[in-house]
This record gives structure tokens, sequence and C-alpha cells, in this order.
């Protein structure tokens, strides 16, 4: 009887615990809905801009536009690690210095923007798709 109240006690602390793990739609041109995917990208994320990524603490980066298709026409944005959906910290400082296409999505408060991995830093074919949707559905500054 011990054994299975323990048991239950797992099950329990399982079931309360949040999902750890970021839901990400796999984008594959080979996908019969890779075009669908690819529109609902384009709708969703607020900022869309080719820039350069700097450090701006242990984890935080800024990313500054230098050819912004859709945004808020700011200099930087500040990215942070928001949700598990985050770039994560290495993949991110990997990109310092570097000029990187990514789509931000908006922090819940203040002004932070998370650069999530489920639509960034594809392979290039994707990414090339991507960016053609987004620049054929919005106006570039």
């Amino acid at each position: 009887m011990p054994r299975l109240r323990h048991l239950l006690a797992l099950l329990a602390i399982g079931c309360a615990s949040p999902a750890l793990a970021c839901d990400c739609v796999r984008l594959d041109p080979a996908f019969p809905h890779f075009e669908e995917d690819l529109d609902r990208i384009a709708a969703f994320y607020p900022v869309a801009a080719e820039g350069v990524v700097e450090a701006a603490g242990p984890y935080a980066w800024r990313f500054r536009p230098t050819h912004e298709y859709r945004g808020a026409g700011k200099p930087s944005y500040r990215l942070e690690l928001l949700s598990d959906c985050s770039l994560d910290p290495i993949e991110m400082k990997k990109l310092i210095g570097k000029r990187v296409f990514l789509l931000l999505s908006r922090g819940t408060g203040g002004d932070s923007y998370e650069a999530q991995r489920c639509v960034n830093l594809q392979a290039a074919p994707v990414e090339a798709a991507i960016r053609a949707r987004v620049e054929a559905s919005c106006t570039s500054r």
C-alpha cells in the first residue's frame, strides 16, 4: 500500500507541474500545410527585421534592426528569455555581432521581446520562405 501512495504522489506532482516543452510547428516545405503555416507566422509576429544582436546582460540581448519589415520602428528591441520557446542563451550568444533575420513576439509586460526558436534560425530555404511571406504581407522600412 505505501508503494501505491508513493506512485500516486509522484503522479500528482507530475500532473501539477507546468509543461516544459515548447509546442512548435515543424516547418518543412514538403509538408502539406507549409503554406498555411507561413501565412500564420507572417500574420502573428509584430516585429520582423534584419539586424544585429548585441549583449545587454547575462540573459538579455539588444536587437538593432538595419532593415525592418514590420515593427514599432524602434532603434533597438530588448530580447529576453521569456518562455520555454525562447532561443536558448547559447544560441543567442552565437548571434552576437552577426546580421540575422528575426521574428520577435512581445513580452507580457514592460518593453521586452522574445525571439522564439520555433520560427527563428531555420534552415535557409525555410527562412527564405518566411522572409518572402513577411515581406509580401507588409511595407518595409
